[in-house]
Order: structure tokens, then C-alpha cells, then sequence
């Protein structure tokens, strides 16, 4: 007798793709449909169900969740109402399909779920790809996954599990697996080869500095740009190119101003801004050192592509990144917001091609396999098989008395 399938429904809050989604998307791709069934709830907007779609993996629509860390009354009372319209929706698709679990893809897409199926037994998997933000609601949302016994929570690294569960103690219900990436899509690099060295007209002798990623504050691009700066004259070989785009409408000014700082510093002839590119593993075969200058980041998928191509890295001492990176072995590490330091450790580091070298083959041979899409996937079928495992839970608490309990847990201490 073949055994039934388990049926499984993932809820993302947006439809636009960008990091966690791209992740949703590698774990439906590689997931094994001769045990599991997918079903996908998720706003219609931008091309997340398109790409659905291509990959045959049934979707259903929800409206856009609208919601940010606020007080201010008129924008707390329509992201509260745009959580009840999705809510809703998300009750009533749930029921349609009856799922063994939910594996919710973002923490919003959590709040959602567990709220939708409140006085039910059904298990929800809040998968956690960002750090919760110092703010009184966050205490709430921690809350809320806390109490609620059917959650267990997922997340992409011991940093960003350590944040999430913040004074609380989630013991058994907080997992951490790793993200990981085809690495067959990040080939090994050969000498001399550099696309983007001669698509900008950058000579082959020159030493060719890449960011590559979403185009916003959090990535600490203002500040790699005043290192560079720094730097200019003393290192005339020198070229930085910043790959990506803004995702947020918000954030387009932030890369306006990226290109003028560029401008009025006089480093613009050497500053690349190739806007998005679907050429990454290109990109990074390019470069001669990528580096990721995050003020916060959970984990850093782009380290390991780039290890994969043979590029070394540097990087800031942030989240998840010193689980990938270790200094002077596998890549450099730098403080955050040390302008001087990552001016001075591009200088160095740039001039010392053997050490580049052998920083890189370390990286490619002994890191990039521990962060394999193969060994992403294994694990969370490991995940999935033990949540079957589990034993029948008691109706939970309902919303209520979560919100009143909320001053009552802060003396926990998380495990």
C-alpha cells in the first residue's frame, strides 16, 4: 500500500521575491513529492505565484499583508486591519486544503497563520529569516509563537535563533538549519576569467571589489563607499561595483544618494552600479573579493556562492556571518560600522594574491559543501519527519490571555 502523502501549506506575507522567498522557492523545488504534497498562500502581487506556476506548485491568494513596527495610532489601526483581512483569508483556505502542518515562511506569514488556526491542534513552522527589531511589539510576536504549543520555530542560523527567542525559553520547538544553495550554479572561477571586467572596460591587472545584493541601509553600502574613498588614491587599481536593486520603493532614494556620494567624493569613475543582474555566478567569478558589509544579517547566502566560485570574502562580525566566515581562514571578518578598519583591510588584503589565493581554496573546498542545497534539503526532510512524530496537542491558549501574559514571561531565559 502506498502511504498517503503529507499535505503541506506554505503562507509567505508578500508575493514579491527577494531573500526568504528565494529560499521558499529552493525548498519547492527540491522538495520530495512522493511524500509531500505542496499547496502555496501568498499574495498575488509582483512574481512569486508566476514563479509558483513554472515550477507546477499550486497556489491560492491572500491579500497583502501590510505591517511595520509602529505606535502611531492611524497606521497601527490599518496594519491591524490588514492582519484581520489576512487572517481571514488564510482561515479559510487552510480549512479548505486541512494540511498535516503549515510552514509559514516569514515571521508575519507565522503571526498570520497561528492566529488563523487559533483553538485548533494544527502545527505551524514560523521559518525566521530576519532578526526581530528592539521594539515592544516584538516582545509581543515572541510571545505569541511562545505560547502557542502547536509552533515550532526554524531558523537560519544559531544568531538569528538566539535573537528571535530573545527572554524566552522555546526548549525542544526551536531549530536551526541552515540555508544552503546549488552550488553547481557557482562554478569554480579560471584564471583570468572576468566578465564584468570587460563588459565595464576595467583592465584584467586591476583588482575588482564586489557588493552583490539588495540595494538598502541595512547593507552598509554608504559606508563601504567611504572606505573606498579612503583608499582611492593610494590604490589606483582598485574598482568597486555594487550589484542589486532597492526592493522597496523606500529605498530608491537611499541608492539616489549612493550614486551622488560616489559623485561628489570624485570616485565615480571607479564605482560600478550595474543596477540587477541575473548573471550573479558571472558576477562573482568576476571579482576578485566580495564583500558584505551588513550592519545585521541573519546568515549571508551570497558568502557562499561566492566561495563556491573561488572568490574570497570579507565581511562584517554581524548574525549569522561568523557561522560561514572564520577570520583569516576562510575570509576576513571586520566590526561593524569601522569605516577605517574596512578601508584598511581592503588595502591590505588587495595586494597579496597568494593569501587571497589561499584563503580562497580553503573556502571553496571546506566551507561552500557545508551550506550545499543537497544538505538544506536533507535536513529539513529530517525536520519534516520528526514534526510527524509529534504527539497530539491541547487546545492552546487563545489571544487574549497571550496578550495579558505578555509582562509575565519576561524572566525566561532561552536555552
Amino acid at each position: 500500500m502506498i502511504p498517503r502523502r503529507q499535505r503541506i501549506i506554505y503562507t509567505n506575507h508578500t508575493g514579491r521575491v527577494s531573500g526568504a522567498e528565494k529560499v521558499l522557492l529552493s525548498m519547492l523545488r527540491g522538495l520530495d513529492q512522493t511524500r509531500y504534497e505542496p499547496f502555496v498562500i501568498c499574495p498575488a502581487e509582483e512574481n512569486l505565484q508566476s514563479e509558483l506556476e513554472h515550477e507546477g506548485i499550486p497556489c491560492a491568494t491572500v491579500p497583502i499583508l501590510h505591517a511595520r513596527f509602529t505606535w502611531r495610532p492611524s497606521e497601527l489601526f490599518r496594519y491591524l486591519s490588514s492582519f484581520a483581512r489576512v487572517i481571514l483569508a488564510t482561515r479559510k483556505e487552510i480549512e479548505r486544503s486541512d494540511p498535516d502542518f503549515v510552514h509559514a515562511n516569514t515571521v508575519r506569514a507565522g503571526i498570520a497563520a497561528t492566529l488563523s488556526t487559533m483553538g485548533t491542534r494544527r502545527i505551524i513552522v514560523w521559518h525566521v529569516h530576519d532578526d526581530l527589531p528592539p521594539h515592544p511589539l516584538s516582545k509581543v510576536i515572541r510571545l505569541l509563537a511562545y505560547s502557542s504549543k502547536r509552533t515550532e520555530i526554524v531558523a537560519v542560523s544559531k544568531a538569528t535563533a538566539k535573537s528571535f527567542c530573545g527572554a524566552f525559553s522555546f526548549k525542544g520547538r526551536m531549530h536551526v538549519i541552515a540555508n544552503g544553495t546549488d552550488l553547481n550554479q557557482f562554478p569554480l572561477k579560471r584564471i583570468g576569467e572576468s566578465p564584468l571586467k570587460s563588459e565595464r572596460g576595467i583592465s584584467e591587472q586591476s583588482f575588482l571589489v564586489c557588493a552583490v545584493g539588495q540595494i538598502c541601509a541595512r547593507k552598509g553600502l554608504r559606508s563601504l563607499l567611504e572606505a573606498f574613498s579612503q583608499i582611492y588614491d593610494d590604490a589606483p587599481s582598485i574598482h568597486l561595483a555594487i550589484v542589486g536593486k532597492p526592493v522597496f520603493s523606500h529605498e530608491e532614494q537611499y541608492r539616489d544618494e549612493l550614486v551622488e556620494t560616489a559623485v561628489a567624493a570624485g570616485i565615480s569613475d571607479r564605482v560600478h552600479f550595474t543596477g540587477e543582474r541575473q548573471d550573479i555566478s558571472s558576477i562573482l567569478r568576476s571579482a576578485d573579493l566580495l564583500v558584505l558589509n551588513s550592519l545585521e544579517e541573519p546568515f549571508g547566502l551570497v558568502l557562499v556562492e561566492a566561495m563556491s566560485s573561488g572568490t574570497p570574502v570579507l565581511a562584517t562580525r554581524v548574525g549569522g556571518i561568523p557561522e560561514i566566515v572564520t577570520d583569516s581562514k576562510s575570509g576576513w571578518l571586520i566590526e561593524r560600522n569601522d569605516t577605517a578598519g574596512l578601508a584598511s583591510k581592503l588595502l591590505e588584503i588587495s595586494t597579496d594574491r597568494g593569501l587571497l589565493g589561499e584563503v580562497a581554496r580553503y573556502a571553496h573546498d571546506e566551507v561552500s559543501p557545508r551550506f550545499s542545497l543537497e544538505r538544506f534539503l536533507s535536513n529539513l526532510h529530517a525536520f519534516y519527519a520528526e514534526l510527524a512524530k509529534l504527539p497530539c496537542l491541547e487546545q492552546e491558549l487563545k489571544a487574549p490571555v497571550l496578550l495579558a501574559e505578555c509582562h509575565n514571561q519576561q524572566g525566561d531565559q532561552h536555552v
